[in-house]
């Protein structure tokens, strides 16, 4: 590995875990499209995932008193559940289709969201954490994107910024790990093979991070968060667009 590609992908860590810290969401949506191009597809999955699980975990001691525990299991279980079929579809198909029509359909229930938004509608109960569970496992295994889900539920239901951070977390640990260890089973994934310094740095700046983040977010307004999370929403989506194009032009 270059020193330029290990600086890029630190600096991308940084950023990605900053903004995961900040709005609750986003490091693996913003880190794995650019890792792919870093490292390469698998490793650049697998890396995304394996921080999506250490940050949450070395962020849970800081918030733990703020998680709805109820929440993560109606979100996560359903999640779980889906995500090991998901992963063999995966596994039998091209990779292009998969990320565009998974994108796309994140990007309809996105607009959707942010018109019902507009209209004062509220959506929110065990039925819609059961249904944002199954579009976040299914959209992290098949598309690399599990948020989006999330932040159509957080936009309808108009979840509480610091709540809504907390529990999050312990989802993107459930998640995560799940998913690293499908993609383990069904497609053989592993880990980037980087020397022991890189791995010491990417946990050290991980943990930096989460200070760093929590300053930025004593500075922002709840209404600014949450105008984060939607934007990260469709970043996410469009990034798993353009990685489904790019996969199929070859």
């Amino acid at each position: 590995m270059s020193i330029a590609v290990s600086i890029s992908l630190l600096a991308l860590v940084l950023i990605a875990a900053v903004i995961q810290r900040v709005a609750g969401l986003g490091l693996g949506m913003l880190f794995a499209p650019y890792a792919v191009v870093l490292i390469g597809a698998h490793e650049g999955i697998m890396l995304a995932n394996f921080l999506g699980t250490l940050m949450p975990v070395l962020l849970l001691p800081r918030i733990w008193s703020q998680i709805d525990w109820r929440t993560v299991a109606w979100i996560g279980l359903p999640a779980v559940a889906v995500m090991p079929g998901a992963a063999w579809v995966s596994s039998i198909s091209p990779p292009g289709p998969l990320y565009l029509v998974v994108a796309t359909l994140v990007l309809l229930s996105l607009v959707v969201s942010v018109a019902l938004a507009r209209v004062h509608t509220t959506v929110e109960g065990r039925g819609a954490q059961v249904i944002t569970g199954i579009g976040s496992g299914l959209g992290t295994v098949l598309g690399g994107v599990g948020g989006p889900a999330v932040t159509v539920y957080a936009v309808l239901s108009r979840w509480p910024v610091l709540p809504m951070v907390a529990t999050l977390q312990p989802l993107w640990v459930l998640i995560s790990s799940v998913s690293f260890a499908t993609k383990w089973a069904w497609d053989g994934g592993q880990l980037p093979d980087m020397p022991a310094g890189m791995w010491i740095a990417i946990v050290i700046i991980v943990g930096a991070s989460i200070f760093l983040g929590e300053a930025v977010q004593k500075r922002l307004s709840e209404r600014t968060i949450q105008r984060l999370v939607m934007l990260l929403g469709f970043v996410g989506a469009l990034l798993a667009l353009g990685t489904g194009v790019r996969l199929l032009l070859g």
